[in-house]
């Protein structure tokens, strides 16, 4: 019997630094479910964020996982086996205030590790952030280039997501 659990994505936003590489995105967890049907997919973010207070993490529910504010692409990396085990790693990991290099990308590829480590919360997956990072970064340059986010009627449209698991792109 096919399985219906929630899916695990990389989600890229702009960070507002488009003049550094390293700093060019914001990257951050999207949960949401394995069949996307209706217009509007519920599901939910999970990052960390810098404020004037610092970094803070966020958990919030989303009325469309496939088409947030600003999102430029969505990484399908894992099938979730146990999805309060991972918000409950996600929700445990530092916020780091006292090292300026810390960032949302540092929180990412530190989540993964622990996920990796925990064996528990998700089946079939891809962990490996130099991996991910590297299609990512190489995924929404590709569609930059092609004219994707020129047009305020494709920032409307859901946002191109691409299943690392089969190695095809799953949406326009």
């Amino acid at each position: 019997m096919p399985s219906n659990k929630n899916r695990l994505y990389i989600a890229l936003y702009p960070s507002g630094v488009a003049n550094n590489e390293e700093r060019k995105y914001h990257w951050g967890f999207l949960i949401g479910p394995k069949i996307e049907s209706r217009e509007e997919v519920p599901g939910a973010r999970l990052h960390v964020k810098n404020s004037p207070l610092g970094w803070t993490f966020e958990e919030i529910p989303l009325q469309n996982v496939r088409n947030t504010t600003s999102l430029l692409a969505r990484i399908l990396i894992a099938k979730i086996e146990d999805e309060q085990r991972l918000i409950n790693i996600l929700r445990s990991l530092p916020v780091i205030q006292s090292d300026p290099n810390w960032r949302c990308r540092t929180w990412v590829a530190g989540a993964l590790a622990e996920i990796a480590k925990d064996g528990k919360c998700v089946g079939t997956a891809e962990l490996n952030w130099d991996k991910i990072e590297a299609f990512a970064r190489s995924y929404v340059a590709n569609k930059t280039a092609s004219g994707r986010y020129q047009s305020g009627t494709d920032m409307s449209k859901p946002k191109p997501t691409w299943d690392m698991l089969e190695n095809k792109e799953s949406t326009p």
